[in-house]
């Protein structure tokens, strides 16, 4: 299958799977799989994935799927997985401590979580009455920081491998606000030029935030 011909996957989300998921093959849960795409890139290297959601989609391939509703905590044993992944699913959680506690119960020592969360900062775009789509979803408990989420992730004990902001907002879409159409693409042109320079600050304008984690290593 060709992902990135699929317009409901995330090339940044395939990239991110491809540096953090590890080499050796296992065993894996997709928490809030949805549509099961990225089980289904897992499955197609050879892992054993367990796709769970509340609905989740009958068209998964290879994965078993699981219906659980994730407020309930995790129903495996205690080191049970080598990959967890948790895109965009967190945020959406009552008790997101009680999962961080799950994922950390149910992965194995050396195995690695990766996801991803709704990134908090949108101050400078609130003045002109502008936000991140994710902010008006009602079904979202919280958004975070990156130093908050990394907190999270060692307050779990688990090791953060990296935490970083993705999905930029460009700041040409300023242009567009431009009375004059003629002048918006010209416009658009200086405001890049002055990015690639490095002339403009727009670390805020990131709509999400990836992380990757990795549970301590038995031992020996």
């Amino acid at each position: 299958m060709d992902y990135l011909t699929n317009a409901s996957v995330s090339p940044e989300k395939i990239a991110w799977l491809e540096t953090f998921v590890p080499r050796k093959i296992g065993s894996a849960l997709d928490l809030g799989c949805g549509a099961g795409l990225y089980s289904t890139w897992l499955t197609d290297r050879g892992w054993k994935v367990q796709a769970m959601d509340l609905n989740p989609s009958s068209n998964i391939r290879s994965a078993v799927i699981l219906q659980h509703d994730l407020e309930k905590g995790l129903p495996f044993p205690s080191e049970s997985f080598d990959l967890v992944l948790a895109w965009d699913i967190l945020e959406h959680l009552t008790n997101e401590k009680q999962m961080w506690t799950e994922i950390g119960r149910t992965l194995r020592p050396g195995g690695v979580l990766i996801g991803s969360v709704p990134h908090n900062a949108d101050q400078r775009l609130q003045r002109y009455n502008l936000t991140f789509k994710h902010h008006i979803d009602k079904t979202h408990r919280r958004e975070y920081s990156p130093k908050g989420l990394q907190e999270r992730i060692q307050n779990s004990k688990l090791n953060p491998l990296q935490v970083e902001l993705k999905g930029p907002v460009s700041p040409q879409v300023f242009a567009e606000f431009v009375f004059i159409k003629s002048l918006r693409r010209p416009v658009a042109r200086l405001i890049g030029a002055a990015r690639r320079l490095g002339l403009l600050a727009f670390g805020e304008l990131y709509a999400d935030i990836f992380f990757a984690a990795k549970k301590p290593s038995a031992a020996p």
